[in-house]
């Protein structure tokens, strides 16, 4: 790893026995981060295991192996899934306050390195039961940082990390942002992760690259979410840019090997089934979230599901073509139209020359168990940190 680069890999704890924490090369990682605890209307303001039993048995066994190997564990709180009542909870002194002294707490029992908060999103909705305030919220969340930060002070002898993971485009004026507050933001914290993938799928109307290096007409990208953290006033030493370690799924509505265009009209809202792990899941936490599946292709599933024979060669029926404008693969099976954009080692290795070109941090990785055996994408982070 190069000497100063940051990489930050997610791991989920709904994994259990599908990938062990022995599995992990804390050796490519500086920093991982146990995701998630939630925040969910039926359980309140402060956070909640969804399994209460897990991190007694996984946190020990991770924290005691990343450490042996200088890595740092973060608890990271909220998600995609778990983000329904920090808008309510940012809104005190006294729920902020709760907050802060659950964190505090975990951080005591686990013997952890600090924490990561993924609030999707502030003043801007995420999931449908999301609370949010599109006025208040980014002042609030800023209290909430500053909060934290001096608590853990206090409360530590040693420096415990504050991070979030960032939206690509940050909080805009019209979600009740502005330089101002994010400059103050990037201040308090140790880091930005930003989520510089889902940028398209299965829910728009056209086909398009799932994580961009670069898009046309000003749109999100990786590269654009770095310039706009940047150009907020964050510090390229907070920021670290996130790689997608899966692919997302969809139903074209043409031929897409006679197009070769990765934009096309597609069939929106109704993904395909996705690799062997996807599975029909309705959200138990929220009856407007949609249900059905996710139509993701881990990395590692698309070679272990016969996909793809190698990292570059597609399996027939499917169609390899690479896109030189948003720089990542996609395939295409002619027949049922399935298409599916994603990352190998190449693009990645494109977005980590770019990130380091950028002289920011280093890089994030949502997440950690979806690369091949052979980790080809680690390796391909790993010989671009420079």
């Amino acid at each position: 790893m190069a000497k100063n680069s940051t990489v930050v890999g997610y791991f989920p704890n709904w994994l259990y026995d599908r990938y062990d924490i022995s599995n992990i090369d804390f050796k490519s990682y500086t920093h991982i981060h146990y995701a998630f605890a939630v925040m969910l209307k039926k359980n309140g303001l402060v956070p909640t295991w969804t399994d209460t039993n897990a991190p007694p048995i996984q946190l020990p066994k991770l924290v005691k192996a990343a450490h042996a190997a200088n890595t740092k564990v973060l608890i990271s709180v909220g998600g995609w899934t778990g983000s329904q009542t920090f808008s309510n909870m940012a809104k005190t002194a006294a729920r902020r306050k709760a907050f802060i002294d659950w964190n505090i707490e975990q951080i005591k029992n686990f013997k952890t390195d600090g924490v990561d908060i993924d609030w999707e999103y502030p003043g801007r909705q995420g999931e449908g039961c999301n609370a949010f305030d599109s006025k208040n919220d980014v002042k609030n969340f800023l209290v909430l940082l500053k909060e934290m930060r001096q608590a853990l002070d206090k409360e530590f002898k040693t420096h415990k990390e504050l991070t979030i993971a960032g939206y690509v485009q940050g909080f805009q004026a019209e979600s009740g942002g502005s330089k101002e507050l994010t400059a103050d933001i990037g201040e308090v914290l140790d880091r930005v992760n930003i989520m510089a993938y889902d940028i398209n799928g299965a829910w728009a109307l056209q086909t398009g690259p799932n994580a961009p290096l670069n898009a046309a007409n000003n749109g999100m990208s990786f590269n654009s979410g770095i310039d706009f953290w940047l150009s907020q006033g964050v510090p390229a030493s907070k920021l670290t840019a996130g790689l997608a370690f899966y692919g997302r799924s969809s139903t074209a509505l043409e031929d897409m090997t006679k197009t070769h265009s990765i934009v096309q009209k597609q069939k929106a809202g109704d993904p395909p089934q996705g690799d062997s792990d996807d599975a029909p899941w309705p959200s138990p936490y929220c009856h407007l979230a949609p249900s059905g599946v996710s139509g993701n292709w881990k990395f590692r599933n698309l070679i272990k599901d016969g996909v793809l024979t190698t990292p570059f060669t597609a399996a027939k029926p499917w169609v390899r073509t690479w896109d030189k404008e948003s720089a990542t693969p996609w395939l295409f099976k002619p027949g049922n139209n399935t298409f599916i954009s994603y990352d190998d080692p190449h693009s990645i290795g494109l977005k980590v020359k770019s990130a380091m070109k950028k002289g920011i941090s280093g890089v994030m990785v949502w997440e950690i168990s979806q690369d091949s055996e052979n980790g080809d994408l680690m390796k391909a982070i790993q010989k671009n940190l420079k």
